[in-house]
């Protein structure tokens, strides 16, 4: 706000950008391991590594993923439920994001096994990474100070449209 914008309109605005932060950070950093497989799908993207089925999800005050309950995240939700190409002993777990209070990083990190609604067992990610520390919204970088050219060679010209002659009886 500070900045002179408006605060998103929508709670799920925040949950989405922040998904959207975690996502675009893991997909390099988990794919480029040996023993990791990527699944990219319309609305999430699947982890499998060394064979368990992970996923990224909000923390909810339950201590479980936050889950709009479609036929695919339940299937993921029950342990004992088998995913479409995969086999039925397929290990599932969610990685879960808890933010801090003004939405700007990622306060803890949890792996969580669960079945439904009950919590199996789970434990934090503790340390850090690399030198981001979880911050999810970048530094706004300045513009450069260098002048802008007045002369207009900057500027982009649109092409002249071509001369049509008139036609001649």
């Amino acid at each position: 706000m500070s900045k002179g914008y408006a605060p998103n309109l929508y709670s799920r605005t925040n949950s989405n950008e922040v998904f959207d932060a975690i996502i675009r950070r893991a997909i390099p950093l988990l794919g480029a391991e040996a023993k990791v497989f990527v699944k990219p799908e319309a609305q999430t993207v699947k982890f499998i590594i060394h064979g368990v089925l992970a996923r990224f999800k909000k923390a909810g005050d339950d201590g479980l993923g936050c889950n709009v309950p479609t036929q695919a995240a339940m299937a993921f939700m029950e342990a004992d439920r088998a995913l479409p190409g995969l086999p039925p002993e397929t290990a599932k777990i969610e990685l879960i994001w808890e933010p801090n209070a003004i939405w700007t990083k990622v306060e803890r990190v949890l792996v969580v096994a669960r079945d439904g609604n009950r919590l199996l067992w789970d434990y934090e990610i503790t340390g850090e990474a690399d030198g981001a520390a979880g911050t999810l919204v970048e530094p706004i970088k300045p513009l450069d100070p260098s002048p802008i050219d007045l002369d207009g060679g900057d500027l982009i010209k649109p092409k002249a449209k071509p001369q049509v002659k008139p036609e001649t009886k």
